[in-house]
């Protein structure tokens, strides 16, 4: 009887180690395979893979195999290999193994935006980047990619874990940090892995992101251009000219938020040239981590709160002077959603920074009726939720649902006309705000008419089978 025990016992315990084996082997596989996803750059699309192994995998283009280059090869803080392959405008399929890559659309009809997503350990500043609810990243991408995006575009920082957890705090225990692939990819990579996927990518480059903190794992992993040799503080502005709108990209991660530097002035001034030069062309969006038009909370004085205004730098290198085709600016940095719109006259400026990172404070003050650079807002709004910004095209305008971490709606805005509306005022425009919600309940009334229609049709009927 014993020997049958140990039999049965030593049985069973060996098929729990078999099956736990096989549970974990996918699981294993997946943090093995290579991240593979796609980037739009000045010069086309950029298939990017980053792979645990020396080599470089092949791409699959319209199948045919090609081989894919190395754009960094491992050394002791980035222990993987970072690959590049250009692809052509007239290719209709991509893939790097078994993952199909997405490739853009000309005219995106659904586009996600997401802003300052790390989570951050610095200084007395630590988040709790073992709980979800502290710092929702991970789920913020999920319900994103949910959304079924044609395009996701991310307005900088990415990277927050800068020194390690507080010894006596749990909740970021054993967390990695400076600029490395460790911290990249607990901060990015593993928890925004279906966003990721989802869509091609435009990337900004935040104040996270300069060459005192995360710009070398920047360069490595995500901006689409060739490798620099050493890490710049500025790089050239350039034109995503391919797909409507067309998309500027400005790195302003440089920028000084406390004084304004002469020299950053003259630097910049050059670069808004060529952005208006650019934009002119089409209708634009300029992407900038740091806004140009933003007010953010600086807490409470004698009772009164004070106000900070980004980005006085920005604005004079501007002249605040842009063309009439360019239709809106798209920032991040304070960490909050924020609207605000001039009318007629200037862009309004989209700002998502709330997409992870520990929140800022929410203003008390409304943004109606504050000036900035000259002009007097005319509709704003500031939230202090964690979440991220889904834009729907409807005609000429865009449609947006400021949405939390579970995909709710925290208020709807429209985009066009040379206005940023939100709220209740987004109401009258043609519908464009609630496209989705009025198609749903077209539908269903729709569908009420016609069961109203077949009961008095069979009223009818059986009054004449009465008759």
């Amino acid at each position: 009887m014993l020997q049958i025990s140990h039999v049965k016992f030593f049985g069973g315990l060996s098929a729990i180690i078999l099956l736990t084996l096989i549970l974990r082997a996918p699981l294993r596989a997946q943090n093995d395979a290579p991240i593979a996803f796609t980037l739009l750059g000045p010069d086309g699309v950029v298939a990017r893979v980053i792979t645990p192994d020396a080599q470089c995998p092949e791409i699959t283009l319209d199948g045919n195999r090609r081989a894919m280059q190395v754009r960094a090869a491992p050394d002791e803080k980035f222990p993987v290999t970072v690959c590049d392959a250009a692809i052509p405008a007239s290719v209709q399929d991509a893939r790097v193994g078994a993952q199909k890559l997405k490739l853009p659309q000309a005219k995106p009809e659904r586009i996600v935006v997401i802003g300052d997503t790390g989570c951050r350990l610095k200084g007395g500043s630590m988040q709790a980047c073992n709980d979800p609810a502290q710092w929702p990243f991970a789920q913020i991408a999920d319900r994103a990619a949910q959304e079924n995006p044609a395009l996701v575009i991310h307005v900088g920082d990415y990277h927050y874990r800068e020194a390690p957890c507080d010894a006596n705090l749990a909740n970021c225990a054993g967390s990695p940090y400076g600029d490395n692939w460790a911290a990249w990819n607990a901060d990015f990579f593993t928890p925004g892995q279906k966003l990721i996927r989802a869509a091609p990518w435009a990337v900004v480059r935040g104040n996270h992101e300069n060459c005192a903190r995360a710009g070398s794992g920047y360069f490595r992993l995500l901006d689409p251009r060739p490798l620099p040799t050493t890490c710049p503080d500025y790089t050239e502005p350039y034109a995503i000219a391919y797909m409507e709108p067309q998309l500027l990209v400005m790195d302003n991660s440089i920028a000084n938020d406390y004084e304004i530097e002469p020299a950053q002035v003259d630097a910049f001034r050059a670069q808004f040239e060529k952005i208006n030069a650019d934009a002119a062309r089409a209708p634009s969006w300029l992407l900038l981590h740091d806004p140009l038009y933003a007010f953010g909370s600086a807490g409470v004085k004698d009772s009164q709160e004070q106000l900070f205004q980004d980005q006085l730098a920005l604005q004079q290198a501007s002249n605040n002077t842009f063309p009439a085709t360019l239709q809106t600016f798209v920032s991040g940095h304070l960490h909050v959603f924020e609207t605000v719109s001039f009318g007629n006259g200037r862009p309004p400026q989209l700002l998502v920074g709330n997409s992870g990172t520990r929140l800022d404070a929410p203003m008390q003050t409304p943004l109606q009726g504050l000036t900035s650079a000259g002009m007097t807002i005319q509709e704003g709004v500031n939230l202090a939720q964690f979440g991220y910004a889904a834009l729907f095209r409807s005609g000429d305008h865009w449609a947006i649902g400021v949405r939390d971490v579970q995909g709710n709606d925290l208020t709807k805005c429209l985009l066009g006309d040379g206005k940023l509306t939100c709220g209740l005022n987004a109401l009258p425009a043609t519908g464009g705000a609630f496209t989705q919600n009025t198609m749903w309940l077209g539908i269903a009334l729709l569908g009420l008419g016609s069961v109203v229609v077949g009961l008095a049709l069979q009223l009818r009927a059986k009054s004449l089978r009465s008759e």
